[in-house]
């Protein structure tokens, strides 16, 4: 390999704040919104030019109920809208809680003005490429935009990411999960009750299109059957009249750190939308007068890095105990718990971690990568560190009691 050598340069630091929130995803403005709230100088860096993450951006438009701290204000919000609400036909297979729909430009548009009410700085269109790490504990991070390449320095960071991101820049210990990939779109324009009066249920659309592969009437190489976690093929009807979400099917064995395996993702899931809707419009009545409305922008990524951190419980712990630290319950009604220490990386202070990229066993990923559990460790995260500077001490040195109790003061119900 040849490699070019760069100059020694210096790098401008262009902001100071007391929590770098890295990803804004419904993790990380849910990690900015409740850090600010407690009084701390917050900034949220974004690579794109919208927030919302996955959801927005890869048409993860279906989610559990959102019902149990910072969850409920954003269902609550989004329900004022007239944009949130149970889905019509809930798939079952996907998870014992009740789906609903949401639309996602009313959500990119409720998540800045969450943002703006707290005063939180917002930086889009900026990439992490970097972080400052000094004596073991991390100082910042190191970003490029059209402006260069710059610094921001930070009292502590929460990495919602996804991938982890700062996480493996500092060299905090991970490893790498790969799960299939789905490229997501949007349909208008579908006769919902035809086309359920042939296939039975959104459920046995993916049998419909097995079936037609077998038969040589669609050419499609992706998984259509339902895997953990990936349900291959489906759909579910949206807010609007006539207008679906599709799951496109499981492309499998995709690093999704390889940018290189990632173009071929795109370009390969992105065929398949085509191939999938054409069959579609030619084979299932209810489908003739339908059309694409979005592909995502985002292809739908399921995992890549997960930190190693204090604990990394699995499905049946994270179901059944009730954690002495417990700092998120997601959902109201379900069982599901986490502790502190699946927020903490090992080796590097003053970093907490949000989202998909947690401290937990790969099996309970497919749960634990949800949209409500994205937002109750953002919650969570964000709430910590602004505890931690207040308390003048490292986010692993924090009073696990003072944080319980100031989530509860955050509508949080930890069912302890």
């Amino acid at each position: 390999m040849d490699w070019i050598i760069e100059p020694e340069r210096k790098i401008p630091v262009t902001s100071e704040v007391d929590v770098l929130v890295c990803g804004g995803g419904f993790a990380g403005v849910a990690a900015a919104v409740c850090a600010a709230r407690i009084g701390v100088k917050v900034l949220l860096v974004e690579r794109y030019g919208f927030l919302g993450g996955l959801v927005t951006g890869g048409l993860v438009i279906t989610t559990p109920p959102l019902d149990n701290g910072i969850n409920r204000e954003i269902g609550e919000r989004l329900r004022a809208k007239g944009v949130y609400a149970p889905l019509q036909k809930p798939g079952a297979e996907m998870i014992a809680l009740k789906m609903h729909a949401i639309d996602p430009e009313v959500v990119k548009y409720e998540l800045v003005q969450m943002l703006g009410e707290q005063q939180v700085q917002l930086l889009l269109h900026t990439l992490i490429v970097g972080s400052i790490v000094e004596a073991g504990a991390l100082k910042g991070v190191l970003i490029e935009n059209k402006a260069g390449r710059q610094a921001i320095r930070a009292g502590v960071v929460v990495d919602a990411t996804g991938d982890a991101d700062v996480a493996a820049f500092a060299q905090a210990p991970f490893r790498v999960v790969k799960k299939p990939i789905t490229m997501m779109f949007n349909m208008a324009g579908v006769d919902v009750d035809k086309v359920l009066s042939r296939v039975g249920n959104w459920s046995n659309l993916k049998q419909f299109v097995t079936e037609a592969v077998a038969k040589g009437e669609l050419k499609f190489e992706l998984g259509t059957t339902l895997e953990w976690g990936t349900p291959g093929v489906h759909a579910e009807c949206l807010i609007h009249p006539g207008e679906i979400n599709v799951w496109s099917g499981n492309l499998r064995g995709v690093d999704a750190l390889d940018p290189n395996q990632l173009t071929a993702a795109e370009l390969i899931t992105r065929e398949h939308v085509m191939r999938l809707v054409a069959f579609l419009r030619g084979h299932v009545p209810g489908f003739e007068q339908s059309w694409i409305t979005l592909t995502s922008p985002i292809l739908g990524v399921r995992a890549t890095r997960q930190i190693l951190g204090g604990i990394s419980p699995n499905m049946q712990e994270v179901r059944g105990i009730r954690f002495a630290d417990t700092v998120a319950k997601p959902y109201a009604e379900d069982t599901i718990r986490l502790p502190y220490g699946t927020l903490l990386p090992k080796g590097v202070d003053n970093l907490l971690v949000a989202g998909r990229c947690i401290s937990a066993e790969e099996e309970a990923m497919g749960q634990l990568r949800l949209i409500p559990v994205c937002s109750a460790t953002g919650e969570a995260a964000g709430t910590a560190a602004a505890l931690a500077l207040r308390a003048k001490v490292a986010p692993a040195k924090l009073d696990i009691a003072e944080l319980q109790k100031q989530l509860a003061k955050q509508s949080v119900n930890l069912g302890l």
